[in-house]
C-alpha cells in the first residue's frame, strides 16, 4: 500500500483482501486522483468486501452496505472510481430520504477476474462485470456487463465484443 487506506468495518461484517493486492492512494505514485485515499467501508453485519489475488487499485471507494462487492483475480481499478451495493437513500416520497431504509433494495456487486476498469467510473448496485471485460474512463455502470467486452457511457452499454480463442 502506498499513501492513506481507510478501512472501516462494522461489527460482525467481513473485509476479505487476499495475496498480491496493490493499492496507491498516494499522488506522488499516481497523479490522476482527485481524492488521494483509498476507502474500503461496511455498514451492516451483513456486509462483505472480497477483493481476490494480485488486484490493484488506485484511490477508489468501495461501500458495502449490507450485501457483497466481489472482485476477481487480477483486475486493476482506475482511480476516483466508486462501487456501491446501494443507492443509500430511498428516491420516494420525499421526506423518506432522511434515513436509511431497510437493506431491501440493496443488491450484490460482482467484478469478475482480470477486468480493467479505467478512470472515474461508478459502478452502482446489482451489476455484474463479466472475466476480461474493460469498462471505459468516465462511465457509469448502472446494468450488467458480460465477459469479454469493452463497455462505456452514460449508462455504460457495450460497445465492443472481444473474440476469444
Amino acid at each position: 500500500m502506498w499513501g492513506k487506506v481507510y478501512i472501516s468495518r462494522f461489527p460482525g461484517s467481513r473485509v476479505t483482501i487476499n495475496r498480491g493486492v496493490r493499492i496507491i492512494s498516494d499522488p506522488y505514485r499516481y497523479a490522476h486522483n482527485i481524492f488521494p485515499q483509498s476507502k474500503l467501508r461496511t455498514m451492516g453485519p451483513g456486509a462483505r468486501i472480497e477483493i481476490g489475488n494480485d488486484v490493484g487499485f488506485n484511490a477508489i471507494s468501495i461501500t458495502a452496505r449490507s450485501k457483497t462487492i466481489s472482485i476477481g483475480d487480477q483486475t486493476l481499478i482506475g482511480g476516483n472510481c466508486q462501487i456501491m451495493d446501494s443507492d443509500g437513500h430511498p428516491l420516494w416520497p420525499p421526506q423518506s430520504r432522511w434515513y436509511y431504509p431497510g437493506d431491501e433494495y440493496d443488491a450484490p456487486v460482482s467484478i469478475g477476474s482480470n477486468v480493467f476498469i479505467g478512470l472515474n467510473v461508478l459502478i452502482m448496485k446489482g451489476v455484474t462485470i463479466g472475466d476480461n471485460s474493460v469498462v471505459a474512463a468516465g462511465s457509469i455502470v448502472s446494468r450488467s456487463i458480460p465477459a469479454n467486452c469493452l463497455a462505456g457511457g452514460v449508462p455504460a452499454r457495450v460497445i465492443k465484443r472481444f473474440e476469444t480463442t
